[in-house]
């Protein structure tokens, strides 16, 4: 039995991959907005909105009724389930609590859908009766209910229905016998602790409509938005690269406008730099090209003046704001090809990939070529984006050192694309090598590369881990031997456990704690804490400059502190980890490139 105050931090999650997803704790306790046992994208797979939050559930015997859950309210937790909780399991679809209560045992199972709105629980007691009192909502996930919210429900037989505004929008329906009772109560005060430490909507009011009482000691309901099948349990594979794998496609979802890659569970939706970085270890490892093609197909038909969206909104729009997002696509193409061999797709792409490069290469208002470098106006425009209240943390305005490794590299597979369909020309070689030429002369120092060049053509000397990219791209602009230089100052300032710190702790800017309010978390995001994701560029950069076989097969080590994180989680990694002992998990629990970046460097060390 683990006590409140620790449980409501052991966080599950399981994807529906439709955009929705079944989330809580192990004992039941809700502890953020995000939690519910009922996710669902109204846009699928945008707009996600909790509906079913939790069950009140109970174990009827002849020594009386007995609860299951609990839930912490502002200074108490009630009731005390997780007294009787002796067991907690996390499978690949499921996650299931085992109760002791005196001489009875009882197993409650939830099973999330895949590619439905809908989950199943069932309750199997050794003797009893089981009681369950739905929680439910309607709201964003990221807020809490609003106070005039009202819902009507209507039963029929073992199907019940809720409706808000005269729009059905969740179903309950049990398979065996049971006797219902209409409710109508409201539960007050919930109390979500990590909101709460977050500086974020932390209470709310959840409605409880109806109870249902088992007539024996059984009791299946199905749970579903708009339409429920029935699901199979699934194991997780006990290899951690399988587990990496099966956890990796979870970031997948079915949306009306087609496939996406969501970004970070629980609160980021589909964000388009995030995809292209992903896309080799979530899509490509898995033999998953068509949908890669289909996803890049689609990011390329929203471009706008050579540039593609860093982020979907809710309502499905794109928002344009990264200038390195179109050159990860055209380096994400370039992997598809390596991997599926598929000339057509490349033939069919490539005019749109032309259109990304020309306008880069002219100028779009944003980005710009400035003495053969690309530069960009305007700011956060870059993966280190925080802001808050006006104020950007790392603006990097002008020519940022990744930006200009991934503009060499997108001119470098735009030449080899240009071979490959017999396009005879060479002005991407010879914008490639002006670009080559500049950037060894403005960016490297005697430690390594300078993190980016501001419009007066000041060097910035931050330590930071974007200089690997230099290396680390199939293309790299940076030649092997200052390589092993920028790696020896890589290694000595920001490698850690669990990835590469984001600044050097030398630097008077870093903040390795990442906790508080938004401003707080904001100001430490890019500035210390260390993100799990950028180990993938580093093997990437490593194993370039590595000609000894048995250290190259060294590097699994980097991978030893993350094994019991894959392992606990289910293969899922978190968004980042604060860069001091005991390194606290931070951010999303779940975070796409995470998983995809390490699952690929793992891989490739494993192969050598």
């Amino acid at each position: 039995m683990l006590p409140p105050e620790e449980c409501e931090r052991r966080e599950w999650l399981l994807s529906l991959r439709t955009g929705g997803y079944s989330s809580s704790t192990i004992c039941g306790i809700n502890s953020r907005t995000y939690h519910g046992y009922l996710v669902v994208p109204l846009n699928q797979p945008h707009k996600r909105y909790v509906m079913l939050s939790k069950f009140e559930d109970f174990l009827i015997t002849d020594e009386g009724e007995f609860p299951l859950s609990t839930n912490h309210y502002e200074g108490t937790y009630y009731p005390d389930g997780y007294r009787y909780l002796k067991e907690f399991k996390w499978g690949r679809n499921y996650v299931r609590w085992v109760y002791e209560v005196n001489n009875v045992r009882l197993e409650k199972t939830l099973i999330a859908h895949e590619f439905e709105n809908a989950i199943t629980v069932e309750y199997k007691a050794t003797d009893g009766r089981v009681k369950i009192c739905p929680l439910i909502t309607y709201r964003s996930h990221h807020l809490v209910t609003p106070k005039s919210i009202f819902f009507d429900v209507y039963f029929q037989g073992q199907k019940a229905r809720v409706v808000k505004d005269d729009i059905p929008f969740l179903n309950f329906l049990f398979e065996n016998g049971i006797n219902a009772e209409m409710t109508g109560y409201w539960y007050y005060n919930f109390f979500y602790i990590l909101d709460y430490e977050r500086g974020s909507n932390h209470k709310e009011d959840l409605f409880n409509p109806f109870c249902v009482t088992s007539k024996d000691n059984t009791l299946i309901v199905h749970v579903y938005y708009d339409k429920s099948g029935y699901e199979k349990l699934k194991e997780n594979p006990y290899d951690v690269l399988k587990l990496l794998a099966s956890a990796s496609t979870d970031f997948l979802a079915k949306g009306k406008e087609g496939w996406a890659i969501i970004a970070g569970y629980h609160w980021f939706d589909e964000w388009g730099r995030d995809t292209f970085i992903s896309m080799e270890g979530i899509l490509l490892l898995n033999g998953l090209y068509k949908l890669a093609e289909d996803i890049t197909a689609r990011y390329l038909s929203y471009s706008e003046r050579g540039m593609l969206p860093n982020h979907i909104t809710p309502e499905g729009e794109p928002i344009y704001m990264g200038v390195d997002v179109s050159l990860w696509a055209i380096n994400a193409v370039y992997k598809i090809y390596t991997f599926s061999g598929d000339k057509e797709f490349i033939r069919r792409i490539y005019p749109q990939l032309q259109e990304i490069v020309e306008w880069y290469s002219k100028g779009n208002g944003i980005v710009y070529i400035k003495d053969n470098l690309l530069f960009h106006k305007g700011a956060p425009r870059t993966w280190m984006d925080a802001s808050y209240n006006g104020r950007i943390v790392t603006p990097r305005e002008g020519a940022a050192v990744e930006i200009n490794a991934l503009w060499y590299n997108a001119l470098m597979v735009m030449n080899f694309f240009s071979k490959l369909l017999g396009d005879k020309q060479d002005s991407y070689v010879e914008m490639a090598e002006k670009v080559r030429n500049a950037f060894n002369e403005k960016f490297v120092a005697s430690w390594g590369l300078y993190d980016y060049i501001d419009q007066y053509m000041i060097s910035d000397k931050s330590i930071r881990p974007n200089q690997l990219f230099a290396l680390s791209l199939p293309f790299n602009v940076l030649p092997p031997e200052m390589g092993k230089v920028m790696l020896a100052t890589i290694e000595n300032e920001l490698l850690r456990p669990y990835g590469l710190s984001t600044l050097s702790m030398r630097d008077p800017r870093y903040k390795p704690i990442y906790r508080g309010d938004r401003a707080s978390r904001d100001e430490a995001y890019h500035n210390g804490p260390i993100w799990p994701w950028l180990i993938g560029a580093y093997i990437d950069a490593k194993l370039k400059v590595e000609s000894d076989l048995i250290k190259a097969k060294m590097l699994i080590d980097i991978f030893r502190p993350l094994l019991d994180v894959i392992k606990e989680n289910n293969g899922y990694i978190p968004e980042l980890f604060e860069d001091i002992p005991p390194y606290l998990a931070g951010g999303c629990i779940a975070q796409a490139w995470s998983v995809a970046e390490v699952y690929r460097g793992f891989n490739k060390v494993i192969g050598i």
